[in-house]
């Protein structure tokens, strides 16, 4: 089969899925199906990212006297 072939068929199996009332139903309710502990761990690992990326920009950009 070539590429292109392959490409197409992919996609139209991904809309067809995508239309799927039970695929839409569980992609909908899969964030509360996630425990609480780990919505908790998530949401401080990306704190801490923001953190260290805001840490490393100020090392980085001079600081402005206007801000």
């Amino acid at each position: 089969m070539s590429a292109i072939r392959i490409a197409k068929t992919v996609l139209f199996v991904a809309l067809a899925a995508s239309r799927n009332p039970a695929v839409r139903e569980a992609v909908r309710n899969a964030p509360k199906m996630i425990p609480a502990e780990q919505r908790r761990a998530a949401l401080d690992g990306a704190k801490r990212a923001a953190r260290k990326a805001g840490e490393i920009t100020a090392r980085v950009v001079p600081p402005n006297r206007f801000f």
